[in-house]
């Protein structure tokens, strides 16, 4: 057999192995520059020490792989967005405690009358309507919009997957993927608020810091 048909041969096989590999890798996230927080601790920086940011949520929130300049990212489509704002305005206090020797307590968000997130329904007839989320500053601006389409919005809204997870559908299963907004961009252009993250890999935390930017370093 000529080497060509060979060659020909083993690029086809090599192809055909390379198909599932791809959707295995696909679903562990390889391909994207994003990466799901599930294998760390969500905490928040308080005057040098990491507090425990309960209710935020570790499998909601993600990061750049790059470790410098990471950008930070939350679904958009939870509630809980609700709390980085409180973050953004410090409208908290901490509680000590002592149980995890790696965390100085947990971070309580006070109660206050701002609803940063809203949503609404646009109706285009009296049977059909789209769930809009807008997003307020503490002066009730809206500083931002996103049509809940579950997907990417092609500005601050990106689609990431959560890395190993996914799910069933009629067409089989795939990757689980979500709409997560860029919190760092959001943050930075409408609130003037730098968001940063710290990466404790030894202990599995990530650590959320937050300042005006007036008082960037």
């Amino acid at each position: 057999m000529k080497l060509r048909v060979k060659l020909t041969i083993f690029a086809v096989i090599l192809g055909v192995l390379m198909i599932p590999a791809y959707f295995i890798l696909q679903a562990f996230g390889v391909f994207q520059k994003e990466t799901v927080l599930s294998d760390y601790a969500l905490a928040v920086d308080v005057n040098g020490k990491s507090y425990e940011a309960w209710p935020l949520i570790n499998s909601f929130a993600a990061m750049d792989k790059e470790e410098e300049n990471s950008q930070f990212y939350y679904r958009i489509d939870m509630n809980h967005i609700q709390y980085l704002f409180n973050l953004a305005y410090q409208e908290y206090d901490v509680r000590p405690d002592g149980d995890n020797p790696y965390l100085a307590g947990t971070v309580n968000y006070q109660r206050t009358d701002h609803n940063y997130v809203q949503t609404e329904r646009q109706y285009e007839n009296a049977n059909d309507f789209t769930t809009v989320l807008n997003l307020y500053d503490q002066d009730g601006q809206v500083i931002y919009t996103y049509n809940n389409t579950g997907k990417g919005d092609k500005q601050l809204v990106e689609s990431i997957i959560h890395q190993g997870m996914s799910r069933t559908s009629g067409s089989g299963s795939e990757a689980a993927r979500d709409p997560y907004i860029n919190i760092t961009a959001l943050f930075r252009d409408k609130l003037n608020i730098d968001v940063k993250l710290t990466v404790d890999e030894e202990h599995k935390v990530v650590t959320i810091r937050m300042n005006k930017s007036e008082a960037r370093s």
